[in-house]
């Protein structure tokens, strides 16, 4: 009983992280709604694609140090959360490179030609692709492990 909430405790710091992420991202939708961002720009941006772009980027790099973070604290504490370590990162990296997308277009979008969008579009395609590639990855090599843990049977038994 004490170990586990020894290891609840370990956990409590992504509170903190969750409350940050969402009062970023509530900031970021109520703020880049006002009249007064959406009426005042910065030659081709608006102060709302601004205050949206710094708000929705801090939560995804607040979500890519959760992930870090959680990776860190599972390997300390072993057992069965060890198996989940691998596939952390390549979860959280896949995520947060899906919606940097939509994120950095609020600001470069004003700024590309075709060709730029085009390159622009092609290096998140390659980069999304990596990412699920390396969750796939993650996965095969820990297939095994991950089946005796949703199984309840060994790795290796038959």
């Amino acid at each position: 009983m004490a170990q586990d909430k020894n290891a609840l405790g370990d956990w409590v710091w992504v509170g903190r992280y969750i409350a940050v992420i969402a009062l970023s991202l509530i900031l970021a939708a109520a703020l880049g709604h006002m009249d007064l961002f959406e009426k005042t720009t910065l030659g081709k941006l608006s102060a709302a694609h601004i205050v949206q772009f710094l708000g929705f980027a801090a939560a995804l790099v607040i979500v890519w140090i959760l992930g870090q973070r959680a990776t860190i604290v599972l390997q300390k504490q072993g057992g069965k959360g060890l198996l989940l370590q691998h596939l952390i990162l390549p979860v959280v990296s896949l995520f947060v490179v899906a919606l940097a997308y939509p994120v950095l277009m609020l600001l470069l979008k004003p700024f590309l030609g075709a060709t730029l969008l085009s390159i622009f579009n092609w290096t998140f395609i390659v980069a999304i692709l990596a990412c699920a590639g390396w969750l796939v990855m993650a996965v095969f090599n820990q297939s095994a492990p991950l089946t005796a843990l949703l199984t309840g049977k060994k790795a290796g038994a038959k």
